[in-house]
């Protein structure tokens, strides 16, 4: 009902504005037909508005609820992308703390086994190193054997050392103390 209050209100408004630009020079509002012609607009908005208010209301509700659906789907897919985005933060996050656990235990481990390298290194070179004063030992005492055979034997074959059985004892008691 406002707007026809409204439309009958601006036709005023437009008649009173030509007459007073001076477009209508005098115009007596008897040799006019204003009158009707407001009846006849009114009646015509009335009429459009009785018939097409409904669906006018109706069109714009549908679009209204397509609008409101539209953004709640829309807004529910946001909320998924947010939740998975969550996620995938979350399992970085897990896999970065994995990789540095990783990373450290390789350490440890990679140290562990340097250090037992290290130690087995070691006793092999003093296994080695004792293996070798024993065999050079072992040569030494060898080689002293040899020579005081070769000298005995000499010593027995050669005529010039004349020694007696008492001085061969008595030579070996020296030896053996």
């Amino acid at each position: 009902m406002r707007y026809i209050y409204y439309m009958a209100f601006m036709c005023f408004v437009l008649c009173s504005i030509s007459y007073a630009s001076g477009e209508a020079h005098v115009m007596d509002i008897s040799k006019t037909d204003i009158i009707e012609r407001l009846v006849n607009f009114v009646i015509f908005v009335a009429l459009m508005w009785y018939l097409l208010a409904d669906r006018l209301k109706s069109m714009l509700q549908e679009r209204t609820k397509g609008i409101a659906n539209k953004l709640s789907q829309t807004q529910e897919k946001v909320n998924e992308i947010r939740a998975k985005k969550e996620k995938a933060q979350q399992r970085l996050k897990e896999a970065k703390e994995q990789a540095a656990e990783i990373i450290a235990t390789a350490k440890k481990e990679a140290n562990a086994s340097v250090l037992r390298i290290e130690e087995k290194t070691k006793e092999q070179i003093a296994n080695l190193l004792k293996a070798n004063e024993e065999a050079m030992e072992f040569q030494e005492k060898m080689l002293q054997k040899q020579l005081v055979a070769e000298i005995l034997q000499e010593a027995f074959v050669s005529q010039a050392l004349k020694l007696e059985s008492k001085d061969y004892v008595g030579i070996l008691e020296k030896k053996v103390v």
